[in-house]
């Protein structure tokens, strides 16, 4: 019995100095094993996009207005979520800069010096020519400028004493397109325009209806 426990002690400091020779090689091999892991998994991630903290962000709203300050509010987002310091360092690519600035100088003299009656989805169809780069996109148009946005405030046949005058502060019944619309349209999609802050089924026309979607009553202040 004293034999047998000896014996069995004499087994464990054997494997305990085994295991003591072969940690310093097993912790290299651990260490390789992750460099190799690593360097299979592609580039080490760029500090400024490595945050948890990601989101859709908005690059500019980019107004492309004729002589008269009529036309088109043209709102650009990132593609994808980034960082906060991605967003600041996309808004400040000269390409996408210099490609806003050349739809604000091209778009008028498309059509015509004057964007007031220019249709949005016109607008929209030309607009989405100029590439802005793969981590941008045109995502909402708003009709703006004054007269421009006062085409949509009249008597509508639909609605119980219509508006009268819009807001320019929440553009409550200015007509824009959704980031479907303008992901789909193209010259010959069907067109589906859109009312700002208005409810069904005004919210929406088949058509170019330049009149109030919305009574007195559901302004919003």
């Amino acid at each position: 019995m004293k034999n047998q426990t000896s014996y069995k002690q004499n087994e464990s400091r054997i494997r305990l100095l085994i295991l003591s020779k072969l940690l310093p090689w097993l912790f290299i091999g651990l260490i390789l094993m992750i460099g190799l892991i690593r360097s299979c998994s592609g580039p080490d991630v760029d500090p400024m996009d490595n945050s948890y903290m990601k989101d859709i962000g908005i690059v500019d709203h980019i107004y492309v207005v004729d002589s008269t300050r009529n036309g088109f509010r043209a709102v650009y987002t990132t593609v994808k979520p980034v960082t906060d310091v991605r967003l600041q360092e996309i808004r400040k690519r000269k390409k996408i800069r210099a490609v806003f600035a050349q739809l604000q100088y091209d778009a008028p003299i498309h059509f015509g010096g004057s964007l007031l009656y220019t249709d949005i989805y016109d607008f929209a169809v030309f607009a989405k020519q100029y590439d802005a780069g793969p981590d941008v996109k045109l995502h909402n148009i708003f009709v703006t400028g004054y007269e421009k946005m006062n085409l949509y405030i009249g008597p509508n046949p639909g609605i119980e004493n219509s508006a009268r005058w819009m807001n320019m502060g929440t553009e409550q019944g200015n007509q824009y397109l959704g980031s479907r619309e303008v992901f789909r349209c193209s010259v010959d999609t069907p067109r589906i325009y859109r009312y700002w802050k208005c409810r069904a089924p005004y919210d929406i026309s088949l058509t170019d209806e330049q009149f109030s979607h919305f009574s007195e009553e559901e302004r919003l202040y």
